[in-house]
């Protein structure tokens, strides 16, 4: 006993037919003329950011330059700072007491403890 008992049928396929008109007709593109109001107002805005552009560079030129010229000032700032400092240390070693006492006997002066007084301010 066959176990299919149906009947193979050949399908052929649907032919496909070739419209006789196109349906959609082609779209040809055409390019709408751009009016002088909208040339004048991108020229306008190339402009505002071409300016725009240039005033970021030229502005941040400036701000490295006066950065530069700020490290270069807090060097010399610090630089006469330790002079400074150098030259109280030199002045408070030659006021000393001691040296005073030593230059003043090698010029032959002497000194009074009871002519000498303190004075506080």
């Amino acid at each position: 006993m066959p176990q299919n008992a149906a009947r193979k049928i050949a399908v052929q396929p649907a032919k496909k037919t070739a419209p006789i008109h196109n349906p959609q007709p082609e779209r040809k593109t055409k390019h709408v003329p751009i009016s002088r109001l909208e040339v004048a107002v991108i020229t306008v805005a190339s402009v505002i950011t071409m300016f725009l552009m240039v005033s970021v560079v030229s502005s941040k030129i400036a701000l490295s330059k006066a950065q530069y010229n700020l490290q270069s000032i807090n060097q010399r700032i610090t630089s006469v700072q330790n002079k400074n400092v150098d030259k109280k240390q030199e002045v408070s070693e030659l006021s000393s007491r001691s040296r005073l006492m030593e230059v003043a006997k090698k010029v032959g002066l002497t000194m009074n403890e009871q002519n000498i007084r303190n004075v506080n301010k």
